[in-house]
C-alpha cells in the first residue's frame, strides 16, 4: 500500500508537460500493436492517470486565470473558453 501512496505522490510532482508526453508515448506504444495484453492493460491504466492529471492541472490553471482577472477590487468573471 505505500508504494501506491509513493507513485501517487510522484504523479502529482509531474508538470502538465511531462504528464502529457507520458501520455503520447503510452498512445504510441498501445498503438504500435506490439505490446503483449498485460502491458497494454498496465499502459492503458497509466494513461489513464496521466490523462486525469492533465486534466487536474488544466482546472487549476483555468482557476488561477479566473482569479487574477480582478479589476478595481471587483472579481470579473469570464469563462475560460472565451479567453482563447
Amino acid at each position: 500500500m505505500g508504494n501506491t501512496k509513493k507513485q501517487s505522490e510522484d504523479l502529482n510532482d509531474l508538470t502538465f508537460e511531462q504528464a502529457l508526453v507520458n501520455l503520447e508515448e503510452i498512445i504510441q506504444r498501445m498503438e504500435s500493436g506490439e505490446a503483449p495484453l498485460d502491458s497494454l492493460v498496465a499502459h492503458y491504466q497509466t494513461g489513464i492517470k496521466m490523462l486525469k492529471l492533465c486534466r487536474k492541472k488544466i482546472e487549476g490553471a483555468e482557476m488561477k486565470i479566473k482569479e487574477v482577472q480582478e479589476k478595481d477590487g471587483k472579481f470579473i468573471e469570464k469563462n475560460f473558453e472565451d479567453m482563447v
